[in-house]
């Protein structure tokens, strides 16, 4: 603690330094001045921890020191030392910051245990600031986290947190932002915890630089990829100007860090004490929509909902169910295909983090959905004769994931023998012929008159037959075996385009692609690539 003495008389001053052993007790002595002015230039100058003052001194005395000091904002501790022993000075040097009031000649004894107490407040006073120093950051996040998760507080509260954290934010309407990095190259992935602490303290500045300008606001980091933005904004007319900040903030991550970012802003609040919850809900919906509108873009849920002519729910971020390649495996019995989609389908429900309930209503949706593809191949059957109230309860008892699809499994391979079964009598004998022809001849330049004189029947009837049973047209059956061949054969070949199109019976490769995209939703190509 660094300590100096300030007094009109040389005797204080000389006899305070040689009596007081200051290093042994833990100070370093800056030395003495005569007079207030002169020592506040020094203190200016030296930063001293403690000052020793004489009350009455020429020029500049301690009491108008005192106020000097606390005018130019310097902290130290000070003693007060005078001859006159009145309570008014007393008053007066406590008012101004003094920690005590002594008479001329102190008493040693006395002088020391002051002092000495004085230090005990100074260190203990600066060991609680550093505390705080450490832990700024982390109450800063409990408070912003506490008000997102909805913790109420009075205006008070509020008021004095907000004083007490020195957060430029107040009370009044605000807007929250939720930022999503987007690493579209992958680099973060091969980044150490470390490297990626720095791109978040990297972002952190960039979003304080970008809103230097905007007077009240507060930004914290939420997970390693999203961080959290609260305007307080007065009204519509702040709109454009926030709008054109965001887009410039998305600019400036990727010129200065090369990653993009996607921003949701809720729509306006009126108060930041009770209602940061629903902005901070309503900034999540916001960048959900991420999925519609792509990556890289400010989505303003004010923009959304006056598109669908309300206020909006999240929406649904499900990845397709591929639905036709189920009803494929039951329509020609493949038992290879079906057990493919039961694959494709249980691990698209883990890695959508579906709850139990919703994993039972898609599963129900799927079985409804290939329950009305039977009865349109097979228009006898009814609906609550293959889709039973037993089969629907069991569904929703169905205790873990694994029991589910296993229940699931047992419907599908359930109407998938049905269908076999059906195919083996009548009419559907024929279809059956038909179809094992084709799946034998693929390959070859086949027509619906040597098909139908294969089966002995005239190619109008065959057709017709074929689209009763089938439900599909018997061109649409052969291109779908063709294109199901040809999948494989790009999986599992390096054959070219063109030659995988002449193995499955297509001469013209553009028409052969014309015709997998049509099937596949996507280019022979294309779909090499994405295996």
């Amino acid at each position: 603690m660094k300590v100096m003495v300030i007094d009109d008389e040389p005797i204080v001053r000389k006899g305070l330094q040689k009596l007081i052993a200051w290093e042994q007790y833990g100070f370093q002595w800056l030395g003495t001045a005569e007079n207030g002015e002169e020592a506040l230039e020094l203190i200016e100058a030296k930063r001293p921890d403690l000052i020793i003052v004489d009350c009455k001194m020429p020029h500049m005395d301690g009491l108008q020191l005192l106020g000097a000091v606390n005018e130019r904002g310097i902290a130290l501790k000070s003693v007060i030392l005078s001859g006159y022993d009145e309570f008014m000075y007393a008053q007066q040097a406590l008012q101004l910051g003094a920690s005590d009031y002594l008479l001329k000649p102190p008493d040693l004894e006395r002088f020391l245990e002051v002092i000495l107490r004085v230090k005990k407040e100074w260190e203990d006073e600066n060991r609680l600031k550093q505390q705080l120093r450490d832990n700024y950051p982390v109450m800063v996040e409990r408070f912003l986290l506490g008000l997102m998760a909805g913790g109420r507080q009075s205006p008070e509260s509020f008021r004095e947190k907000v004083e007490y954290l020195k957060l430029p934010i107040h009370s009044g309407p605000l807007r929250i932002c939720r930022l999503e990095i987007e690493d579209e190259t992958g680099q973060l992935d091969q980044y150490t915890i470390e490297d990626q602490q720095l791109i978040g303290f990297a972002v952190m500045n960039i979003i304080g630089e970008t809103f230097e300008e905007w007077p009240a606001k507060v930004i914290f980091q939420e997970g390693s990829r999203r961080f959290i933005m609260l305007f307080n904004i007065s009204g519509m007319e702040q709109v454009p100007q926030l709008r054109q900040l965001l887009l410039q903030l998305i600019d400036n991550l990727k010129a200065t860090l090369k990653l993009g970012a996607t921003i949701g802003v809720s729509r306006h609040f009126t108060s930041a004490i009770n209602e940061c919850k629903p902005a901070y809900e309503a900034a999540k919906i916001a960048l959900q929509y991420k999925y519609y509108t792509g990556a890289n873009k400010v989505i303003f849920l004010d923009d959304v909902e006056e598109e669908q002519g309300g206020v909006v729910a999240a929406p649904k971020e499900r990845e397709p169910l591929h639905e036709e390649e189920l009803f494929m495996s039951i329509r020609v019995c493949n038992e290879n295909g079906l057990e493919a989609w039961l694959a494709a389908f249980a691990l698209l429900l883990k890695e959508q983090g579906c709850s139990s309930h919703e994993t039972k209503t898609l599963s129900l949706q799927q079985m409804i959905a290939v329950t009305h593809t039977m009865i349109e191949m097979h228009p006898q059957l009814q609906l609550d004769e293959l889709l039973t109230a037993g089969d629907i309860e069991q569904i929703f008892t169905a205790g873990t994931l694994e029991e589910l699809m296993q229940l699931l499994r047992g419907f599908l391979f359930k109407l998938l023998t049905l269908t076999q079964n059906l195919r083996k009598s009548g009419k559907n004998a024929v279809i059956e012929r038909t179809k094992v022809f084709i799946q034998a001849q693929y390959a070859g330049n086949i027509t619906l008159e040597t098909i139908a004189a294969e089966v002995f029947l005239s190619p109008v009837y065959l057709s017709f037959l074929f689209k009763q049973v089938e439900a599909m047209n018997i061109t649409d059956y052969i291109a779908n075996i063709r294109i199901e061949n040809a999948k494989r054969l790009l999986k599992t070949t390096s054959s070219k385009t063109y030659e995988i199109a002449n193995l499955v019976g297509y001469q013209d490769d553009k028409y052969f692609s014309r015709i997998f995209k049509k099937k596949v939703g996507m280019t022979p190509s294309e779909y090499r690539n994405q295996i």
